[in-house]
């Protein structure tokens, strides 16, 4: 039986304040956590918008503490003689963007993912993280199976689930911000909810197919002032932090109490007062955050129950001081709009959480990224290079049996008269037998019939220009050489321009080299042809979507295709897309799976026509299999190998 710790944190020698909290739990028995699950308290929020101090969500305050070990019974995490600065900030900048729990009572998922996430960004590899707050409920609930029977959690449970079991990227399963009820599973009413209700159901098929991402073990620190301190500047890393949530203190539009709606906008939470204290506990409640840094110097008044400032001996405002920088789960716009650490950030007394919370740590990841997966259009390795972009694929077939183009766009001036010219240069650094090559050339002149131009690889010079066109201006002109075929495309690539007459001069702007390499096996006997469509259209969100046809006149036998597509569209898991030749067959190149990020330009290598005759109707089918977002093809093209 796991044993529910009270929700005030004192060390056991003082007996006093946990009496106290006895007490004051005694009158409340019977009465039901106040949270977002609570569809007559707090509002539903639509997705990114920020929560209103009326509808701020909150949580389960035992979820929150079970477990927990007295503080008393943790060490201090520093030297008792350590000097701490006055201001500690480097954090801040460590941090993921904020997040909106919605009308959902999940704030320590929300806290430990910001955790997780700040833990990727400190240690590099993955600069950009974003993980599944959705997929992490229904792990701890599931997969830990702690908190099964409401929306509470608490970081340890949430720690658990991500060092066991791993959780996904936020596109696998993207976050639901209002809890299910009666409209989406009859079960989902009444106090006794199956834990389906809390999970908003199972994690779709993509995102338990999909990549985990872990975290080593969490442990519990400290709540003295100190003792943070130590564990943020030592490890440099931020601690989660999940407390009794009081009304007032908060600024919070559940509140009895006066409220200060410019400390809400400020995100200041100050240390709650007798009043606040007795009446908070009336209903209730946690809340769950990420500590970043602190202030030592900021300050603020003392607050009575009425909301008004607390006056010494002296006649002057009494003060607090001392506050932690916080990172909030409230959206932006509305809670600590106006802090100067960030749109939705705040400053969280350090004696409230001394004295009401839990404090959770855990340490940077372990991460081992996956090779890069060739012609799927992602950057698995997260190098920044995608498909045949990265060198990882240079042999890959994916990549060397489709066309990649390379430029050069350093502008050169051209000397007049002069034979030595000049000499750009192209470096491909990816391997592959070269079945065609076509050089593209952009010459400004006032007379191309001086200019002669040749591309030099190794030991193998073409001319492709030799003064040629007599006294026309420009050259830009794409070339096919056939003479490099067979040839491996990597290395040096030079264009060498020599102007031999006097008078006209001119600038090479730029050239690029479309390389379409071999499939394994080579290219002989066959040869390739190119056939596009560059026509293009809007793809419609209907059942039938959008054909684009290639007409192929000439016949010979297909030993290889190759079908190059260009959308436009921010979900390419959206789309599916089909190749047919018409009363031949159907090849489905790609299926809609709910797969995030945008489509970028993709080539399929196909086998299942090869053997037929390559005259006829191709058609390309595109079809959005959701609504919501639009795109458009740009182009596609067939690379016919006979």
């Amino acid at each position: 039986m796991h044993r529910v710790q009270s929700p005030k944190r004192r060390d056991p020698a003082q007996p006093t304040p946990w009496l106290r909290k006895l007490l004051v739990g005694t009158l409340i028995v019977g009465s039901t956590a106040f949270g977002c699950s609570s569809e007559d308290v707090t509002p539903e929020s639509d997705p990114g918008i920020a929560n209103s101090a009326e509808e701020a969500p909150v949580s389960d305050l035992d979820a929150l503490f079970l477990d927990a070990p007295p503080d008393g019974d943790l060490p201090d995490e520093g030297k008792a003689d350590a000097v701490y600065p006055a201001l500690y900030t480097d954090l801040v900048a460590l941090q993921s963007p904020i997040r909106s729990q919605g009308s959902r009572g999940v704030c320590s998922i929300f806290s430990t993912t910001a955790l997780m996430e700040h833990l990727y960004i400190a240690e590099g590899t993955i600069t950009n993280p974003d993980f599944s707050e959705q997929y992490l409920q229904w792990a701890v609930k599931t997969q830990v199976k702690a908190f099964t029977d409401t929306e509470g959690s608490n970081a340890q449970s949430n720690i658990d689930a991500i060092n066991r079991f791993g959780i996904v990227e936020e596109g696998a399963w993207p976050y639901q911000t209002r809890p299910w009820g009666t409209s989406n599973d009859p079960e989902c009413s009444g106090e006794k909810r199956p834990t389906k209700c809390y999970t908003n159901g199972e994690p779709p098929a993509s995102a338990s197919s999909s990549e985990k991402f872990f975290l080593p073990k969490g442990r519990w620190i400290s709540s003295r002032k100190n003792s943070i301190k130590a564990y943020l500047t030592n490890n440099k890393q931020a601690v989660v932090a999940g407390m009794t949530f009081f009304y007032q203190s908060w600024n919070h539009g559940g509140s009895p109490l006066k409220v200060d709606k410019n400390l809400w906008r400020q995100g200041v939470i100050t240390y709650p007062n007798a009043t606040d204290k007795e009446k908070s506990l009336e209903k209730r409640a946690g809340h769950s955050i990420l500590i970043v840094g602190w202030d030592d110097n900021f300050e603020v008044n003392k607050r009575d129950g009425e909301g008004n400032p607390v006056v010494g001996a002296d006649g002057n405002p009494e003060k607090e001081k001392g506050f932690w920088i916080i990172k909030n789960s409230w959206g932006t716009g509305s809670f600590g709009v106006n802090n100067p650490n960030g749109d939705g950030y705040g400053y969280l007394s350090m004696d409230y959480v001394e004295e009401y919370a839990t404090v959770y740590a855990s340490g940077l990841p372990d991460v081992k990224l996956p090779d890069e997966v060739c012609n799927d259009g992602e950057d698995n390795d997260r190098d920044g290079d995608v498909d045949c972009d990265d060198s990882d694929c240079s042999a890959d077939a994916a990549c060397v049996s489709g066309s990649l183009t390379y430029g050069q766009t350093s502008a050169q001036e051209i000397p007049d008269n002069d034979a030595s010219g000049i000499t750009s240069e192209i470096v491909v650094p990816d391997g592959g037998e070269i079945g065609s090559l076509a050089v593209s050339v952009d010459i400004t002149h006032s007379y191309r019939g001086d200019l002669t131009v040749k591309l030099v690889k190794g030991g193998t010079e073409v001319v492709l220009h030799d003064r040629q066109g007599s006294g026309a201006d420009d050259l830009v002109q794409t070339f096919d050489v056939p003479q490099f075929i067979g040839q491996d495309a990597a290395g040096t690539w030079q264009l060498v321009v020599t102007d031999t007459a006097k008078l006209d001069t001119g600038t090479l702007n730029s050239w690029s080299l479309t390389i379409n390499r071999c499939p394994p096996g080579g290219c002989d006997p066959g040869n390739v042809t190119l056939y596009e469509n560059t026509d293009g259209g809007d793809i419609p969100e209907t059942a039938q979507g959008l054909s684009s046809d290639i007409e192929i006149g000439d016949s010979g036998t297909i030993s290889g295709l190759v079908v190059n597509v260009d959308i436009t569209h921010p979900y390419k898991g959206d789309l599916t897309i089909k190749l047919q030749k018409i009363l031949a067959g159907e090849v489905v190149l790609q299926q809609a799976d709910a797969s995030d990020g945008v489509f970028v330009p993709r080539s399929f290598n196909i086998s299942d026509f090869d053997g037929e005759d390559a005259a006829g109707t191709w058609r390309l089918i595109v079809i959005d299999e959701a609504t919501g977002d639009t795109g458009h093809l740009n182009s596609w093209s067939l690379e016919v190998t006979r």
